[in-house]
């Protein structure tokens, strides 16, 4: 018999392996991108060099786009790290608000390659909850690519997180498609298996276009 344990870890593994897949995919999309300018700024310098007048703004384009790439792609690195340390601490107390901040800049190519825009709504106070914080994203990440199937026609998901007496919430809201999916066949095993480990509950409210996570405040793994 294979357990919620088992699940998870296999589950996990194919979380991680995907995303740092697809951030590899970034990082390199990055570097094309400066080696691209960094290149047409060699050709302009060998035009200098035989005496043939330069645009000045040329070379500014060039250089100001090399710019944005390495602080794009620091960008990513620093969320490449966040992501690989979720791992250090099994039970912490953890700030959804920067879990769902982290899964939006991890999530951002595959948003886009699916013509979708994430939305967060930041809520003042944080929400603080002891779990199990790889999970936690691995969870979030699976309910935020099941939000995007659906996003309807608008092609917009919002999530947040919040409050909620005893319980913190984490809401994926504006799903304009969700009608018109089968919410009986999600959450699937996995998310069930998740769902489990930390303590959560998971609703689907066809007639706001919301789902909801809920999280206990306080949870031992």
């Amino acid at each position: 018999m294979i357990s919620k344990t088992d699940v998870n870890v296999d589950t996990a593994l194919k979380f991680f392996g995907n995303m740092t897949a697809s951030i590899s995919h970034e990082v390199k999309n990055v570097l094309a991108i400066i080696n691209e300018n960094a290149g047409l700024l060699g050709d302009l310098c060998v035009m200098a060099e035989k005496g043939h007048p330069i645009d000045p703004a040329r070379i500014k384009t060039a250089s100001q786009k090399i710019i944005k790439q390495v602080q794009r792609g620091d960008t990513i690195i620093k969320n490449l790290n966040k992501f690989a340390h979720s791992i250090d601490e099994p039970d912490c107390d953890v700030n959804i608000n920067e879990i769902l901040f982290l899964i939006l800049g991890l999530s951002e190519r595959t948003a886009v390659m699916r013509g979708v825009k994430l939305e967060i709504d930041e809520k003042a106070e944080p929400v603080v909850v002891t779990t199990n914080p790889f999970l936690l994203e691995t969870l979030v990440w699976f309910f935020l690519d099941y939000a995007m199937c659906a996003a309807g026609k608008e092609k917009t998901v919002c999530f947040n997180a919040e409050k909620k007496q005893d319980k913190a919430v984490i809401v994926f809201s504006k799903l304009k498609g969700l009608p018109g999916l089968q919410p009986d066949n999600f959450p699937g095993e996995r998310e069930k298996a998740l769902l489990a480990t930390l303590s959560a509950e998971a609703t689907i409210d066809v007639a706001e276009e919301k789902i909801n996570i809920f999280i206990g405040f306080h949870k031992g793994i």
